[in-house]
């Protein structure tokens, strides 16, 4: 018998976001609602160190025993998000797919092929052909492909726990109209020139969840830049806060911080500290608001990580008495 009533994970990913939010509810398969929101990479490489504790999300789940995925979130089609969800996906179809676009956005969609020998060109490539490719899959197999705009959701419209109450806080609707319009002009007039822009940009258009279970609130935020935040401001308090953009230098300022009001603070950020990731001027930040941050991999910023054992991922469990723990899953375990 389940004694807590709402888990979420956060996945050692290496250079990346893969979430695992779980509550007990008898109307779902085995008596668990399962969402998975993004999974990671799909670059084999991600994973060859694996001293930190890095696992692919599909092998993670596997570990768990998981045996379906109830919901799937696609925050935004950047390739350390979006490519870990595919092979998740192969081995269990979701019921949903949850991202910010349109439903049918992805059938206009073809095979790209990259033109051009940068990082940054192939990552956002490989991110667009395995959206269509996962958009196409789910839907062969009885999935739905579901727009989720800013607002609360209602348990039952869009196929979540009845215990978990969540809200949409973006991405902004100016933001996801530009980075449609150029996704249009990309796939319809072929202006492979827009790649650059649409990756550049593509953060804005992150969808930002606040989840409660218990009374314990969770801030996801996908890779939101600290100027990303606009009209929601009123809404981000949070006991949990999942730093945006892995934690970079643009990740977070004073006035987030001071809306949302965390009591904890979560860093997706890999041990090489890709992209200057985990910057120390967001960590400082952190330490002197007198947060608890916690990390999904070990990135080096001393003294702020000092200490910090290999791992498989950071759990924090809501109790039913609302009570909340958290730690670090150990490799062994």
């Amino acid at each position: 018998m389940n004694t807590y009533a709402g888990k979420v994970t956060f996945i050692n990913v290496g250079n990346g976001d893969a979430i695992l939010l779980e509550a007990p509810d008898s109307d779902y398969l085995d008596g668990m609602f399962v969402m998975l929101i993004d999974g990671g990479s799909g670059e084999a490489c991600e994973y060859r160190e694996s001293l930190t504790g890095r696992i692919r999300a599909v092998d993670y789940l596997e570990k768990r025993g998981i045996s379906h995925i109830d919901v799937m979130v696609s925050t935004h089609i950047h390739e350390d998000h979006i490519c870990g969800l595919l092979p998740v996906a192969l081995r269990w179809p979701p019921k949903y797919l949850w991202q910010p676009f349109s439903e049918n956005l992805w059938e206009m969609m073809t095979y790209l092929e990259c033109h051009g020998n940068g990082e940054s060109e192939k990552k956002i490539v490989a991110a667009l052909n395995d959206y269509m490719v996962l958009c196409r899959h789910v839907t062969k197999h009885g999935g739905v492909i579901k727009k989720v705009s800013v607002g609360y959701l209602k348990p039952g419209c869009l196929c979540f726990s009845k215990h978990l109450h969540i809200k949409i806080l973006g991405p902004q609707k100016q933001a996801l109209d530009m980075e449609t319009e150029w996704l249009k002009e990309l796939y319809q007039e072929k202006k492979i020139e827009l790649l650059p822009l649409l990756d550049r940009h593509m953060n804005r258009v992150s969808l930002m969840l606040h989840v409660t279970c218990e009374k314990k609130s969770f801030l996801l935020t996908g890779d939101t830049e600290d100027s990303g935040y606009g009209e929601c401001m009123g809404d981000v308090c949070a006991n949990v806060f999942k730093i945006g953009h892995h934690g970079q230098d643009n990740s977070l300022n004073q006035e987030v911080l001071h809306g949302v009001e965390p009591e904890y603070a979560v860093i997706c950020a890999s041990s090489d500290r890709r992209y200057e990731s985990a910057a120390p001027a967001v960590l400082e930040m952190l330490y002197r608001a007198g947060i608890w941050v916690y990390y999904s991999d070990c990135p080096q910023v001393s003294p702020f990580t000092n200490r910090i054992a290999p791992h498989l991922a950071v759990v924090f469990q809501v109790m039913k008495d609302g009570n909340m723990s958290v730690d670090y899953e150990n490799i062994q375990s």
